[in-house]
């Protein structure tokens, strides 16, 4: 296939003189030629040659930036430029500037052949005799760019690593020798991915083997490194790979960020966490206990008290014969038979014997009956032929608790006019599902403190609680308990 040339000139002579000698060559192709700078980008645009001969000194432009022009369009396209002058600075930027070979035009013509087929093939071409000053230049240029780059690496507050294809560590900055407690000598050679758990050294070999192949464009991941002292320490690895100019990959950059102290912040919240979650759960119970404590005062003392007047009161209208006390007294009667099933229903609203002495499933009931009865809500319940389980106190108290406070929630908010409560066993775990046919859980419910509340305390006991709601079509609470007997 031969290598198609634009040759940009403004001297027509010299355009036709190399188009002449460069036809000779089999594997050349002159696709057009240019008078000026603008009809070379034009022409570059829409033909697309593999390579563009151009002259640096054309009239009617700046030759780096038409250079920079091109080579922005058409990035696939190799430039060649031609020059009177030998001066170092210019054959540097001109390369700078994109060009992929430089040539005096005194050059023989076997020079410029070859020079083609070099760009051609991705290579650079410099004439020779200047090939020494731009080395020269280059090695300044990367001495400096070494510097800047040692500098960069020594001073970072990150730790990085320098690994070859084999994922040993090449070179290690301070940051990172002071993170994983080794020195220099003592990481060099070593894998980067070792200093750690074994699971984890494999997880990040895996990544590392992945990006090689081209699976991966880099890869991040979270994990303890072990020092040498057995302490660990947190970093977050970020693994990149670094190309040279053909493309080939030749190292990879790892970078480590400290994040030890960051996970201590996190293991402390998740402790802190944790505490109120038992608090919650202690002060939940604490507060079940004196609602029972209350419950037995009240039907202890104050029931009795009234169920004993009661009592003397009837005695008291059979031993009565006068008639204008019959009607004082069937007040009274009334009054004391009114605070008698007050008392009562206070007694079983603050903790129902029910939930004690029946359990869990026989207080929802009684709940549903009670919340049907005064809010006029039709409330189903459906065991999906789960018989009743005993369960223990703190799960016990906390399931019915949260089912009265979402049918409390259904009547303030849902404005719905049927309940559904399934109560099934998935697994270990017990599920009490509460289901309404309202508008659906507002954001401040949603999102308020006492389904998270509930959360909360459920979590503490190994359990979940699940929402699901949609604006008009009602709310779904699913509550999971694991079932301790």
């Amino acid at each position: 296939m031969s290598i198609r040339i634009l040759l940009a000139d403004d001297h027509q002579m010299l355009r036709q003189g190399l188009r002449t000698l460069l036809e000779r060559e089999p594997d050349l192709e002159i696709a057009a030629e240019a008078g000026n700078c603008q009809a070379a980008v034009r022409l570059t645009k829409q033909l697309a040659p593999a390579v563009v001969i151009i002259d640096m000194a054309m009239a009617d432009s700046n030759g780096l930036e038409v250079i920079r022009e091109i080579t922005t369009a058409s990035p696939g396209v190799k430039i060649i430029v031609l020059s009177n002058h030998s001066d170092r600075r210019l054959v540097v930027n001109v390369l700078k500037a994109g060009a992929a070979g430089f040539l005096l035009k005194d050059c023989a013509f076997e020079e410029l052949a070859r020079a083609i087929r070099e760009v051609a093939a991705r290579k650079a071409y410099i004439s020779q005799g200047l090939s020494d000053l731009v080395v020269q230049d280059y090695l300044e240029a990367l001495r400096e760019s070494e510097a800047r780059f040692r500098t960069i690496f020594e001073d970072a507050p990150l730790g990085m690593a320098l690994v070859d294809l084999d994922g040993l560590v090449v070179e290690s900055n301070p940051a990172l020798q002071k993170m994983l407690g080794y020195t220099r000598e003592e990481l060099r050679h070593k894998p980067f991915y070792n200093f750690t758990g074994e699971e984890d050294a494999q997880r990040c070999l895996d990544y590392f083997q992945e990006m090689l192949r081209g699976q991966r464009a880099s890869f991040r991941m979270e994990k303890p490194f072990i020092r040498p002292d057995g302490s660990r320490a947190w970093g977050l690895l970020s693994v990149s790979p670094f190309r040279d100019d053909a493309e080939q990959l030749r190292y990879a950059i790892g970078m480590v960020e400290d994040i030890t102290e960051q996970k201590k912040n996190e293991e402390d919240i998740r402790s802190y966490q944790e505490q109120l979650r038992s608090l919650a759960s202690d002060l939940s119970l604490t507060e079940e206990n004196e609602r029972r404590r209350l419950a037995t005062e009240l039907h202890d003392q104050v029931g009795q008290i009234l169920a004993l007047a009661q009592i003397k009161l009837g005695a008291l209208r059979e031993s009565v014969s006068t008639t204008h006390l019959a009607a004082p007294l069937e007040e009274i009667r009334r009054l004391l038979e009114q605070s008698i099933r007050f008392t009562r229903s206070l007694t079983f609203e603050l903790s129902p014997p029910i939930l004690y002495d029946l359990g869990f499933e026989a207080a929802v009931e009684w709940l549903a009956d009670m919340m049907e009865e005064q809010q006029g809500l039709h409330i189903q319940i459906n065991r999906n032929g789960y018989p009743p389980q005993p369960l223990n106190e703190e799960i016990r108290v906390l399931l019915f608790q949260a089912v009265r406070e979402l049918l409390v929630n259904v009547v303030k908010h849902a404005q719905a006019s049927q309940v559904q409560i399934a109560i099934a066993k998935e697994g270990k775990y017990l599920k009490v599902t509460v289901s309404d046919d309202g508008v659906g859980l507002s954001p401040d419910v949603s999102h308020g403190f006492g389904l998270f509340s509930i959360r909360e305390r459920l979590k503490y006991l190994g359990g979940q609680l699940e929402v699901l709601s949609a604006p008009g079509q009602g709310a779904q609470v699913a509550l999971m308990v694991p079932l301790k007997y």
